[in-house]
């Protein structure tokens, strides 16, 4: 449970560290979306990661433990795949922007030649 709590800590700070990274590269409305986004994915991660937490505890006091088991993590592993893809498409997202800014860039410079 405190290793759970250690990688979302973790993942948390690494969110936080890229997004403030990617500030500096796009706009900045464009970036305070993204960083509201991923950080409303990683909460509702965390809330996944609680309640799948508290669905173990709850299918221990059950007769058919294995079964309960079961249905949480199918649960869980639900959820996160969702998430996960909210995230990928808003990497893709973020790495369509990043790739025009560099053409703009790129353009830019040539122009100046």
């Amino acid at each position: 449970m405190n290793t759970n709590r250690f990688a979302i800590a973790a993942l948390l700070l690494a969110l936080a560290c890229a997004a403030s990274a990617q500030t500096d590269a796009a706009g900045a409305p464009e970036a305070t979306h993204a960083t509201s986004e991923r950080q409303r994915i990683a909460r509702e991660r965390h809330e996944a990661e609680s309640e799948f937490a508290a669905a173990q505890k709850a299918c221990w006091q059950k007769f058919a433990v294995n079964d309960c088991l079961r249905r949480a993590q199918f649960a869980k592993r639900e959820r996160l795949d969702a998430l996960r893809q909210q995230e990928w498409a808003l990497d893709d997202q973020q790495r369509t922007q990043r790739a025009q800014e560099r053409l703009r860039q790129i353009e830019e410079k040539g122009k100046e030649r």
